[in-house]
């Protein structure tokens, strides 16, 4: 059997194969219907010219010649009509009814001498036909409908974006190369000595042209190509079965068949279910990036209803605790009763704690919607401390808590920041630490210059960690500032510890201080009263200066050690240049929601 028999068996196979999924996919749709009778002229031409090839006699090849023809004849007029459909143009049926009626003229032609003249010997073919005087003009509107075809695709092809314009392409090139391959076979007809080599490209054509119709489905082409592969090997065995010379070649090659047989339908069985499961994978993927676009959204909603909400709680609750400011500590109106005065306090304390916790909130959201503003300057981070320090002394004392900067540096230490929001950062650490305190203690301020390396070994040994323990712990590490601050810049870091000796963390909590409303055992005390904001807060805003923040205790009773680092000065060009490439909407951007956290509010 030549090359050209198989590739003419292959393409019978497969056109029969593909035009019978599309159509059984959907046997009511249009452009499956229309690419489905295209099909079936393919596989005949494909069938007679198998036939043909294998021939033992002239009339026989000449009668397969025709027979092949008769396919080819109406494989133009059914593909144009495929092609409106496929496009989903208006019916231009007065067209396809004039290319259809040339057909019928053609088809009966074919059965003269007009068409095909005889069959001769050709190079290495022993009968191939020779055209009549009427087959080149039938070649011309053949190429002709073909071309119109392209032109529809292309310009269909420019005016889509996105999966139609993939989908056209795979017509497109299939038309091409099916088309192209196909033509090859007719120099011969006109003494040309080039022989159809191209045959095997209208399998090709077929499996792109099925491939776009099926909704360019990549695992769909798999379970075809096994089906196509497999029944075509099926078949050649099959035919090599009947024509078995003897007895024992029939058996040995009838065994053979039966052995392909079996393992071929397993072969696709099994990749019909690794298809199947691939599908319901990707179904599945699909509905949960479906599901978390949509928890996306609400969650937006939420960040956005928090942030119009606190924004307008902030100002009434404001103008409630300065009013009760005035009444206390100004004396604006005479209050004589002591237990009035002492209600008082108390609406005013529970006014300033809800200011707090409104302000935090609102910064929570400008935080995660990317609008807080960061106003950077040159920083003396050691003059910076020693002003935390003096404003904490009164509430430090009260507490019975010493907080001391232990600094050897001949220089100050300086750094590009916003000095704001590292004294926030500072606030609320030494606050926590003082707030934490049940015996008198010492808390010490320290600040040190380290490699970066070394800080970004540390923290990838504490993200590491982390994304060990269970999802909920990892919110921790989810950052909700943009990526281009969280990078660490420069050679060298400031780091800053705050240690203290107060009543320590538990190790298997340490991972979650810095989520959002976390609170540690049951410390919520009357005298340490929270909402687990303000580590979370000190968290983002450390991160919106190129820093690191985690914390170290020994456990319970031991104290612990809250560090965060800032890029050293010598890195502020570094950052400048960086931080260019943020996209923000300056008009958009606000500032840290008062009252910020205060030494008195600690």
């Amino acid at each position: 059997m030549t090359y050209f028999a198989i590739a003419a068996l292959v393409n019978t196979i497969s056109s029969l194969i593909l035009g019978s999924i599309v159509f059984f996919k959907d046997t009511k749709g249009t452009v499956n219907r229309a690419f489905f009778l295209y099909t079936i002229a393919i596989t005949w031409w494909s069938f007679s010219y198998f036939i043909w090839q294998i021939s033992n006699s002239s009339d026989e090849a000449l009668f397969w010649c025709r027979s092949l023809m008769a396919g080819a004849i109406f494989i133009p007029v059914f593909y144009i009509r495929f092609i409106y459909k496929f496009l989903e143009k208006k019916y231009n049926r007065p067209l396809i009814i004039f290319f259809l009626i040339i057909s019928c003229l053609f088809f009966v032609i074919n059965f003269s001498s007009y068409f095909i003249l005889d069959v001769r010997s050709r190079l290495n073919f022993e009968f191939w036909p020779t055209a009549g005087p009427l087959f080149g003009p039938f070649l011309g509107i053949w190429v002709l409908i073909v071309l119109y075809s392209l032109y529809l695709l292309f310009k269909e092809f420019k005016v889509n974006t996105g999966l139609r314009k993939t989908q056209i392409s795979f017509v497109l090139w299939g038309t091409i190369l099916g088309y192209g391959g196909g033509l090859t076979n007719y120099f011969l007809w006109f003494d040309v000595d080039i022989q159809p080599w191209g045959n095997i490209l209208i399998t090709l054509y077929a499996l792109l042209v099925a491939y776009a119709i099926l909704k360019y489905k990549l695992l769909n082409i798999k379970v075809i190509a096994t089906e196509i592969g497999t029944f075509s090997v099926l078949l050649a065995l099959f035919i090599q079965v009947l024509t078995s010379s003897d007895l024992s070649n029939f058996i040995i090659r009838g065994l053979i068949f039966v052995l392909a047989l079996v393992g071929g339908l397993y072969l696709i069985k099994s990749v019909q279910h690794e298809i199947k499961q691939k599908e319901q994978l990707q179904e599945l993927t699909t509905q949960l990036a479906q599901a978390n676009n949509h928890l996306k959204e609400l969650d937006e909603m939420k960040t956005e209803f928090v942030s119009l909400a606190s924004h307008e709680l902030l100002t009434p609750v404001s103008a409630i605790e300065g009013y009760l400011s005035m009444l206390l500590d100004e004396k604006m109106a005479r209050v004589d009763d002591p237990k009035a005065l002492r209600y008082l306090d108390n609406v005013y304390k529970s006014a300033k704690r809800l200011a707090r916790l409104i302000a935090d909130m609102l910064n929570i959201s400008r935080i995660e919607e990317g609008r807080l503003l960061v106003e950077k300057m040159d920083v003396n981070l050691t003059e910076l401390i020693h002003q935390v320090i003096d404003e904490v002394k009164f509430k430090a004392d009260e507490r019975k808590q010493k907080v001391v900067f232990e600094n050897t540096a001949t220089i100050p230490w300086a750094t590009y920041a916003d000095a704001d929001k590292i004294k926030e950062v500072v606030v609320n650490i030494i606050g926590n630490s003082i707030k934490y305190s049940r015996d008198p203690g010492t808390i010490t301020v320290t600040v040190e210059k380290v490699p970066t390396a070394q800080i970004q070994q540390k923290w990838d040994q504490l993200e590491e960690e982390i994304k060990s323990r269970p999802l909920d712990d990892q919110e921790a590490i989810n950052s909700a500032v943009d990526p281009h601050y969280r990078q660490l810049v420069g050679d060298n870091q400031l780091v800053i510890k705050i240690k203290d000796q107060g009543i320590g963390i538990p190790v298997e909590e340490l991972p979650r201080l810095f989520k959002k409303f976390h609170r540690v055992g049951n410390y919520s005390t009357q005298e340490s009263q929270g909402t687990g904001l303000g580590l979370y807060i000190s968290r983002a805003l450390v991160e919106l200066h190129h820093g690191r923040i985690w914390p170290d205790s020994e456990g319970e009773g031991k104290g612990s050690t809250f560090t965060f680092t800032l890029p050293d000065y010598a890195s502020k060009e570094a950052v400048v240049e960086l931080e260019k490439e943020v996209p923000q909407d300056k008009e958009k951007l606000k500032p840290l929601a008062k009252p910020m956290k205060m030494a008195e509010d600690i």
